[in-house]
């Protein structure tokens, strides 16, 4: 159904590219307002990050109401950067930044079932990783509103509110299944609640996607956080310069819609390794020569790119590895994606120097090529089929 995927990708923007990985696009702006340090912020992000690992297990547990899920993340982003909005301290922003953080965490397993049940198990693997390109879409979306609203980045995030609740009713409203399996799908129907004990079962068919998942959400911290501020600080032009940057990286991002015919086309070691090692050459490039016009904005372009497609495969690596459980798979490798973020944020942000974050960058690009092993390392072979039946 076109409108579900459409509206889909729209909730990923929101949460994901607005409400989740805004906080880095607006923190000099935030810098400014309330004086934080990179430590601090370091810390802020990583709040953000686990409070979707939380959400993240919330929405397993609530997996056989994929329809209330979506709602929770709507309703959970909204609120958060409402929050942001108001904020008249830092501690209201930090929480509100956490809060936001969270409805990414709803949206993408409420969003995974939602798919299984309207859409045919032939063309669910393609509409997964367009949905999840949505992410890219949401980052070029935040440079738009920085610039509509001059600068002003509390209607931004009053902007962010708004859309993340209006696109989660969108994803209700162009829901038009019941529960069940898809058309063509010979699954079964919407599963049960899943205790954590359960997801935690699936770390063992998951180990080498969940190891590689922890590396390269580490290695990402760097440019999700402290990527614009690096350009921006770097002398190399006006505010504009940065905020394009940015932009195209977003712009790039929505290339991760081509994850799912990567992994078709070639294999899922194949698609990772590529995808992975895109995303540390750009970090390395962006904390070495975050002045250079040309190479920052072939770092954004590349780190979009690589990100997006990314998490793209990580979706597709989770229902090849455990078919039967693929929305619980999928929320185990997005929490550990999510934990190494904010891991990743808290190092960071301690080793981070404005005037000097070749250092950090580096360090980060060296844990996204270490992320590359475990998929090179696995003798596994999953299946090519998505679904079995």
């Amino acid at each position: 159904m076109r409108n579900l995927v459409i509206s889909g990708m729209a909730l990923i923007a929101a949460t994901y590219g607005l409400a989740r990985f805004g906080f880095g696009f607006f923190l000099p702006r935030f810098t400014e307002a309330f004086d934080l340090s990179p430590s601090l912020s370091g810390a802020i992000q990583a709040g953000s990050f686990l409070s979707y690992c939380v959400t993240a297990a919330a929405a397993a547990r609530l997996g056989a109401c994929p329809r209330l899920v979506v709602a929770c993340a709507g309703a959970t982003a909204a609120l958060g950067a409402a929050g942001v909005a108001a904020a008249p301290n830092a501690g209201i922003l930090a929480a509100g930044v956490v809060i936001a953080g969270g409805g990414a965490g709803f949206a993408t397993p409420g969003l995974v079932r939602l798919i299984e049940r309207n859409i045919a198990a032939a063309r669910q693997e393609s509409a997964q990783t367009v949905v999840n390109a949505g992410t890219g879409a949401g980052i070029v979306a935040a440079g738009v509103l920085l610039i509509l609203t001059a600068g002003q980045w509390r209607l931004g995030w009053a902007g962010i509110a708004v859309l993340s609740a209006l696109s989660a009713a969108a994803v209700l409203r162009s829901d038009r299944s019941s529960p069940g399996p898809a058309e063509g799908e010979s699954g079964t129907a919407d599963p049960p609640r899943l205790r954590f004990g359960r997801l935690a079962a699936l770390a063992k068919p998951l180990g080498k996607p969940l190891a590689a998942a922890l590396l390269a959400g580490a290695s990402s911290a760097a440019v999700w956080t402290f990527g614009r501020t690096v350009i921006a600080g770097a002398g190399s032009g006006t505010q504009m310069h940065s905020v394009t940057a940015w932009m195209v990286l977003g712009a790039f991002g929505v290339l991760g819609a081509f994850a799912g015919k990567l992994v078709q086309a070639a294999s899922v070691r194949t698609a990772w390794t590529g995808t992975v090692l895109a995303m540390a050459a750009a970090t390395f490039l962006l904390g070495v020569a975050p002045g250079t016009p040309v190479a920052a904005f072939a770092a954004a372009a590349l780190f979009g790119g690589g990100y997006t497609a990314m998490s793209g495969v990580l979706i597709v690596w989770a229902v090849r590895a455990v078919p039967d459980q693929a929305s619980a798979g999928t929320v185990v490798l997005f929490i550990a994606l999510a934990i190494g973020q904010a891991a990743g944020s808290a190092v960071l942000g301690a080793l981070f120097r404005e005037d000097s974050p070749t250092p950090a960058f580096t360090a980060a690009a060296v844990v996204g090529i270490l992320a590359v092993l475990p998929a090179v390392w696995s003798r596994q072979k999953t299946p090519r089929r998505l679904y079995a039946g």
